[in-house]
C-alpha cells in the first residue's frame, strides 16, 4: 500500500512542533576522541544491537504510519549522525529508508533538514528523496529524531569514480551543473536555515520584505503567508561539541559580518572551554595538546579575532547574497547510476544552510575542490608526525590533472554566482574566503598553527607564526 500512497501532505510531521525542552545535559555520551587526528567525534555510545531496533521502528510505523506497518524491515547502514533501515515490501513500488539520529541540535536539525528538503524538491528539479514522515522529538519508542524517506537508486561517486572514462566524468558535472545552477539561481537577503511556517515562533523567523512582482528568484516562498520560513542557522560552527550550549545569536543573521562575528565568538569559547583530562566529559586529545600550548594558542587566536574588523566591513557587497547550499556534494553524496552514470539523486541534506555566495566557491561541489586537503592536524605533529605540507602540494597539483576537466565544464554552465568583477570585491572576496577557512571547526581549533601561517603568509601583522612551542608551535612534552 505505501507505494501507492497519494497523499499531497508529505512530509507528514508526527511530533508536536510547538513542545519545546531543554537541550539535554548529557550530550557528551555521544562524542568521543577519535582515534588518529584526536578530536571531538560523534558516535553511538550503546553497543545494542541493530536488529533490536527493528521492533521499536515497526511500533511506530504501526501507530503514525499504518500503511506501511506491514515492511520488511531490516539493518542498512551506520554512520557518525544516523542508523538506517531499509522499509521494503514485494507489492510496494518503492523501498524507503528509516533514519534514525543522535542529538546533536536537538529539533532545529531535523526541522530544518526536512524543510530544506521540500523547499528544494519545490523549486528546483534536482532529484532528491521526498520525506514521507518524521519526529524532531525524541519522545518516542526509539527515544530518538527520526526521518522516514524514499531510498534512492544508484551507487555512489566513490565507488564508480575511478573506473569512470574521463568523458564520463566531464558528462556528469556538466549534468549536475545544470541543477546546481538551479538551486545558486534562489537568492536570500538573509543568512540562516530553512524551516516550516507552522514553527517560525521556535526558530527567531526574521521578517522578510514582500516578494516582487512578477516571480523574483530572491527570498522566495519565504516569509508571512508563505509556505517556508528564515529562521536560526544549524551549522557545525554553532552546534559542534560544546558550542550546541554556548549562549550566543543563532540567527538569522542579516550580514556577512554579523554571521562571522559570531562564529568568532562561538570559538573563542570553546578554546576558552577544554577539556583535557582523560575520563572527563567532553575529553579529547586534541583538547590535551590545546591546553599544552594554550598561551601560544590564546595568542594566534587574539591576534585573529583583531583581524576581522579590518578584513570584513560591516556592510554587505554583491559577494554576500545568501544562497541555499549544499556544502558536501562530496563522492558520498552523489548517487550515480552504475552503467549510464547520470545522476540519481543528491542526499544527506543535514545542517545545509544559506550562506554568503562567496563561501561557496561560486557553487563548486565539494568532490571538485581541494576542502578536504588539509595540513597535519595538531594531535598527529605532537606525536612526532611530519608536517603533510609536500604531499598536499603534490596532490593538489595530481587533483588539476584528474578534475581540471569536470571543474571547467561544471563552471562554465554554472557560471558566477555574483558580479565579482571588480579588483575592490576580488579583494573583499580573498580576505573573506580566508577568515571563512580559519573559522571552520578543522582549522583553527585543531590547527592553529595553519592558521598562523595564514596571517604570517598574508602579511596580516599576525605577530611571528613561527615555532614557539617546539616544531610547529606543538609542545611535545609528555
Amino acid at each position: 500500500m505505501g507505494s501507492q500512497f497519494t497523499d499531497p501532505d508529505f512530509p507528514i510531521r508526527v511530533s508536536n512542533p510547538q513542545k519545546s525542552k531543554p537541550i539535554p545535559a548529557d550530550l557528551h555520551r555521544y562524542w568521543r576522541s577519535q582515534k588518529d587526528e584526536g578530536y571531538l567525534e560523534r558516535y553511538w555510545p550503546d553497543h545494542q544491537d541493530e536488529d533490536a531496533w527493528i521492533s521499536p521502528i515497526r511500533s511506530i510505523l504501526a501507530q503514525k504510519l499504518p500503511q506501511f506497518a506491514d515492511a520488511e524491515i531490516e539493518f542498512f547502514a551506520k554512520g557518525t549522525f544516523n542508523r538506517l533501515y531499509s522499509l521494503k515490501n514485494p507489492t510496494w513500488a518503492k523501498a524507503y529508508i528509516f533514519r534514525v539520529s543522535i542529538p546533536v541540535e536537538p529539533f532545529f536539525k531535523t526541522e530544518s533538514e526536512i524543510a530544506t528538503m521540500e523547499y528544494v524538491r519545490r523549486h528546483t528539479t534536482m532529484p532528491i528523496p521526498r520525506v514521507i514522515a518524521f519526529s524532531s522529538s525524541d519522545e518516542n519508542e526509539l527515544g530518538y529524531e527520526w526521518i522516514m524517506m524514499e531510498m534512492m537508486p544508484g551507487a555512489p561517486l566513490r565507488t564508480l569514480w575511478p573506473t569512470m572514462p574521463d568523458a564520463c566524468r566531464v558528462e556528469f558535472f556538466a549534468e549536475l551543473a545544470h541543477y546546481t545552477k538551479q538551486l545558486a539561481a534562489l537568492k536570500f537577503t538573509k543568512f540562516g536555515n530553512i524551516y516550516f511556517a507552522d514553527v517560525a515562533g521556535r526558530v527567531n523567523a526574521v521578517q522578510l520584505a514582500p516578494a516582487e512582482p512578477g516571480g523574483s528568484n530572491t527570498d522566495k516562498d519565504i516569509g508571512p503567508g508563505d509556505n517556508f520560513v528564515l529562521g536560526r542557522m544549524v551549522a557545525q560552527e554553532f552546534f559542534f561539541d560544546k558550542r550546541v550550549y554556548y549562549p550566543g545569536s543563532r540567527g538569522p543573521f542579516h550580514t556577512s559580518r554579523d554571521l562571522i562575528d559570531m562564529r568568532v565568538e562561538l570559538l573563542g569559547k570553546r578554546l576558552h572551554d577544554l577539556s583535557p583530562v582523560e575520563g572527563n566529559p567532553w575529553y579529547c586529545e586534541n583538547d590535551r595538546e590545546l591546553a599544552r600550548n594554550k598561551d601560544r594558542v590564546y595568542e594566534i587566536f587574539d591576534q585573529f579575532k583583531a583581524l576581522v574588523p579590518r578584513l570584513v566591513p560591516h556592510d554587505n557587497g554583491p559577494e554576500d547574497i545568501g544562497i541555499l547550499w549544499h556544502d558536501d556534494l562530496s563522492e558520498h553524496n552523489l548517487l550515480l547510476d552504475p552503467v549510464t552514470f547520470k545522476l540519481t539523486a543528491v542526499v544527506d541534506w543535514e545542517s545545509m544552510c544559506i550562506i554568503p555566495a562567496y563561501e561557496t566557491q561560486d557553487a563548486r561541489p565539494a568532490w571538485l575542490s581541494d576542502r578536504d586537503w588539509r595540513p597535519t592536524p595538531l594531535v598527529q605533529l605532537a606525536r612526532g608526525i611530519p608536517p603533510n605540507d609536500e604531499f598536499l602540494t603534490a596532490d593538489k597539483l595530481r587533483r588539476v590533472g584528474e578534475m581540471g576537466p569536470s571543474r571547467e565544464a561544471y563552471h562554465e554552465i554554472v557560471g558566477p554566482v555574483y558580479d565579482g568583477s571588480s579588483p575592490e570585491t576580488q579583494r573583499r572576496v580573498k580576505n573573506k574566503v580566508g577568515v571563512a577557512k580559519q573559522l571552520e571547526v578543522a582549522t583553527l581549533q585543531h590547527r592553529p598553527w595553519w592558521t598562523a601561517a595564514w596571517m604570517a603568509e598574508n602579511g596580516f601583522n599576525a605577530g611571528d607564526a613561527t615555532d614557539t612551542a617546539g616544531e610547529n608551535g606543538v609542545d611535545k612534552q609528555a
